[in-house]
């Protein structure tokens, strides 16, 4: 299998990943701030970011390579704000699935040419190659952080709780 071929297969099998892992998280935790250590974001943030991130970011960088102009994503903070109240997880889970979908079709459709041709994107100049390693990265890295809230929440949550407080002097 040739190495194109075998990144857009993992695009898809990663997104699973991803989608699986975030399942493991219980249900009454996914919006919770985790514990200290565990990062910053509740886990329905990193489904809510993965999801916007492909649909503003990953993809508009992957139709650069059909001749769309690179554009400046809207502020994703400002997403998340307004999404938040109503954020669930099987929508943004079924809104990743589409666009990797998208992004996989796109791919099959600019065939191995496009593969080593590069173009000026967000981070710079760079091949497409590059830009689709940089998109399963992504989604490693948040697969990994879903399954650190889900596997070391009560270790990180048991381990604040044996810390004794800090006692004034006095």
């Amino acid at each position: 299998m040739d190495e194109m071929t075998w990144l857009t297969n993992e695009l898809e099998r990663s997104r699973a990943g991803f989608d699986w892992g975030i399942r493991q998280v219980p249900g009454h935790r996914l919006a919770l701030p985790p514990p200290a250590g565990l990062g910053e974001w509740p886990a329905i943030r990193h489904v809510h970011h993965l999801a916007w991130y492909e649909r503003q970011i990953a993809l508009p960088g992957m139709r650069i390579w059909q001749g769309a102009p690179a554009i400046e994503p809207p502020d994703e903070d400002a997403a998340w704000a307004a999404d938040q109240a109503a954020f669930e997880l099987e929508s943004g889970l079924q809104s990743l699935a589409a666009v990797r979908a998208e992004e996989v079709e796109l791919l099959k459709k600019l065939g191995p040419d496009a593969w080593a041709a590069t173009r000026e994107t967000g981070w710079g100049n760079v091949p497409l190659k590059w830009l689709i390693s940089k998109t399963y990265q992504h989604t490693a890295e948040h697969t990994n952080d879903a399954l650190r809230i889900a596997l070391f929440w009560d270790s990180f949550t048991a381990d604040m709780a044996a810390e004794p407080e800090d006692q004034p002097n006095g």
